[in-house]
């Protein structure tokens, strides 16, 4: 009897069975991957829009509480103050968020600006806006009065949510 011949109640998968179970493998990966980046995105952009509302919120805050704009309040640099300690009476308004797409240890962008028809940014005449540097990783600039340019995201007292024609994904607002 040969012994390198296979024996019929002898169990095991044949080459060609293994193949096509990898190859069903490597298809259902295709189709997953490209699914979940999109879903880190989408997450992404709803984190940004969920920390940008609350830093604006926070300015809010410190104005009320100071009776002076965020930046003078806090001495700058702003969003940091929010959660550092360096805001007035050393107040601690929110913890740490960062920028889901700017390099570690970035904060969001801000701006704090005169509103529409104010000479002057004063206490009850600003428009505070915070946004993203998108996934682009480039850092724009916006006075939280006119559009968002790129694939950035923010909000502002003035604009509420706002994002560029650049987002690749649904509105997070």
């Amino acid at each position: 009897m040969m012994r390198g011949c296979r024996r019929h109640d002898e169990d095991g998968f044949t080459l060609i069975e293994l193949l096509i179970v990898v190859a069903i493998i490597g298809i259902l990966a295709a189709i997953a991957v490209p699914n979940l980046i999109a879903g880190q995105q989408r997450a992404r952009y709803s984190r940004a829009a969920g920390d940008t509302r609350q830093i604006v919120t926070q300015a809010q805050v410190i104005t009320s509480d100071s009776n002076q704009l965020a930046n003078t309040a806090c001495g700058n640099p702003m969003p940091r103050c929010l959660w550092d300690g360096s805001a007035p009476f050393a107040v601690i308004y929110m913890t740490p968020v960062r920028d889901p797409w700017a390099p570690p240890g970035t904060d969001y962008q801000w701006s704090q600006n005169p509103a529409l028809g104010c000479g002057l940014a004063t206490p009850g005449c600003v428009v505070y806006s915070s946004w993203t540097v998108g996934a682009d990783g480039a850092a724009g600039a916006w006075n939280g009065i006119a559009a968002v340019v790129g694939d950035d995201l923010g909000n502002s007292t003035l604009r509420g949510c706002a994002f560029g024609p650049g987002m690749p994904v649904a509105s997070p607002c």
